[in-house]
């Protein structure tokens, strides 16, 4: 029986461990078959450069940018785990926002960032946000930061009762954060895979949204010039 077939009660039929595998291989058929899609679009960059990279889109398309993402609505459906199918130095600018998190660590962020840098032009700016893994242990501590608890009772599930409910929710996201930064711990990551100029930066209303303004480091970096 093929995967797409097995409907919700054929997998409830199976073990817990067993279905949760199937349930995952067919997301990354589904994912595989759209990436394969954006590498054959992916085809009209040959040869540009200066471009502008949206990395991790989601639903928020850029005009201007090349916006990537698994989802359909992407500019190009692309798995970032992969290798990125641009030649090196075709991007001035790559910018992502909350998406960053959402990659094993070390192997597959490592290896996106490297990609990241590569594709970058010499002098280049790679500039994104992510949730502030730190900001979500201080607030457990001292109980500080009333705009960041006032958040956690807006997007945060109704069975987040504790605050250490809230940071596992905060750190997993129902399966889909596989890890959480500090400025210390991402700047490491940058720094080793060969930027340089890496610093916080503040909110950008021209390229952040404000809905996730509260909790989120903002970080900016560049490729170094020859």
């Amino acid at each position: 029986m093929k995967i797409r077939r097995l409907g919700s009660s054929a997998l409830s039929a199976l073990p817990v461990g067993l279905g949760s595998a199937v349930r995952l291989l067919a997301v990354e058929a589904v994912h595989r078959k759209r990436h394969l899609r954006g590498l054959m679009k992916a085809r009209r960059f040959d040869g540009r450069r200066g471009m502008m990279m949206h990395l991790g889109c989601g639903n928020m398309i850029k005009d201007g940018w090349v916006n990537i993402d698994l989802k359909p609505d992407a500019d190009l459906t692309l798995d970032v785990r992969e290798r990125l199918p641009f030649a090196d130095s075709a991007f001035s600018v790559i910018y992502s926002e909350h998406f960053l998190e959402h990659f094993d660590y070390p192997q597959d962020i490592m290896r996106l960032l490297a990609e990241c840098h590569r594709v970058l032009e010499p002098g280049g700016v790679f500039t994104f946000g992510v949730p502030d893994g730190e900001m979500v242990l201080r607030h457990y501590v001292t109980r500080e930061y009333a705009d960041h608890a006032q958040a956690q009772l807006k997007w945060n599930p109704a069975w987040c009762r504790t605050q250490m409910d809230h940071v596992n929710y905060c750190m997993r996201q129902d399966g889909e954060h596989r890890w959480y930064y500090d400025e210390e711990t991402m700047r490491l990551l940058l720094e080793e895979v060969g930027f340089v100029e890496v610093e916080r930066r503040d909110f950008d209303s021209e390229l952040d949204q404000e809905e996730t303004r509260v909790g989120t480091m903002y970080m900016r970096c560049r490729k170094p010039l020859p």
